[in-house]
């Protein structure tokens, strides 16, 4: 699961940060250590809410499909936690299995692994009824935790990227 906000758009913020990278990879580098720091606020107030215990009880048993031996349950907070991330990506576009491109975020937070997917975004059937009956209805971590620091971080966010795109010379303001 990559959880994308939307509020702020840049026009060619990727690209600034490819051309970045090929002019000097420490301030590229940089960059995502400076969103790292910016982002840390919601990370921290996400890892508070995720839940110590499994969710729900069955959500604490090993449940691996078919021959796999990938854990697909198995609440175990250490590895929930590991995979809460922020990130940026210098990635355009993908290809979506309908030939669709999508445009990807160029920063974002991360919240990946099965029972992240699960416990955060499930609506559906009795897993998503009982999950929106104890912890609300979805995203019930990662845009709760963004809401709490929205407007620090979309300023902060701002500043970062006009400063990318005045490194690279294309302006400042956004």
């Amino acid at each position: 699961m990559a959880v994308e906000f939307a509020p702020i758009e840049v026009a060619g913020l990727k690209e600034a940060l490819k051309e970045l990278n090929t002019i000097d990879k420490k301030l590229r580098r940089k960059v995502t250590t400076d969103f790292k720091k910016i982002i840390k606020p919601v990370l921290d107030d996400a890892r508070e809410m995720i839940p110590n215990d499994a969710p729900l009880s069955g959500m604490a048993r090993s449940w691996k499909p078919g021959t796999s031996k990938k854990e697909i349950m198995n609440w175990m907070p250490e590895l929930v936690d590991k995979n809460l991330k922020a990130f940026t990506s210098g990635k355009k576009a993908r290809n979506t299995p309908f030939g669709f491109v999508q445009n990807l975020a160029v920063f974002g937070i991360r919240w990946a692994g099965p029972q992240a997917t699960l416990f955060d975004l499930a609506r559906k059937g009795s897993l998503g009824r009982n999950l929106t009956n104890r912890y609300g209805h979805s995203s019930r971590i990662i845009w709760r935790a963004y809401e709490l620091n929205k407007n620090k971080v979309e300023g902060e966010v701002k500043d970062l990227a006009a400063d990318v795109m005045r490194q690279v010379g294309r302006g400042g303001r956004i």
